[in-house]
């Protein structure tokens, strides 16, 4: 059924999902496996929730995850998980820091390589800030704009996927973890 959802939301709004068929579920474990130690996470563009779903799975009972999702149909999916830890906020995912002080890890589904440059700047510096992020995409076309931004980049290809995706594992010496 979330396929099908998404897919329909894709075809009015492609620019705002970049694919035409949600994260699988190799995708989203390997997404979540990467937020371990973390107690307040934010993710970008959470879409119907699968990640999510993964996210909240390993997070521990004190932890909080804070999802940002433009698209109200998908809001309505998200806001179906039934778990205290989880905010959902239906708004622009450059907007993070109205709603969130801190955080320790954001995890992004954007498709930032279809964000014109100022708006893909202001989410790396969001990121930036956490110290630690995570990052879907489908191309390796990103990499120049993210080690501007963080010291340590790690990409990680997950064939298991429809489309194949890249995960970019990032850290920052910073640490600053305000938002």
């Amino acid at each position: 059924m979330n396929n099908l959802r998404f897919a329909r939301q894709f075809l009015l709004h492609p620019k705002q999902l970049g694919t035409l068929v949600q994260s699988g579920r190799m995708l989203a474990n390997r997404m979540a496996d990467e937020v371990e130690g973390c107690v307040q996470v934010v993710e970008l563009g959470a879409g119907t929730g699968p990640v999510t779903r993964e996210i909240l799975r390993r997070l521990p009972e004190s932890a909080s995850l804070t999802c940002f999702e433009i698209n109200r149909e998908f809001c309505r999916c998200l806001e179906s998980i039934d778990d205290p830890r989880l905010r959902v906020v239906n708004d622009d995912a450059a907007k993070c820091e109205r709603y969130v002080d801190r955080a320790d890890c954001v995890v992004s589904g954007l498709p930032l390589t279809l964000f014109d440059g100022r708006a893909r700047e202001a989410i790396l510096a969001i990121a930036r800030r956490s110290g630690r992020f995570i990052q879907l995409q489908y191309t390796t076309a990103l990499s120049r704009d993210i080690r501007r931004h963080f010291s340590d980049v790690r990409l990680k290809f997950v064939p298991l996927n429809f489309p194949p995706a890249f995960l970019y594992i990032c850290t920052c010496s910073c640490k600053v973890h305000v938002l």
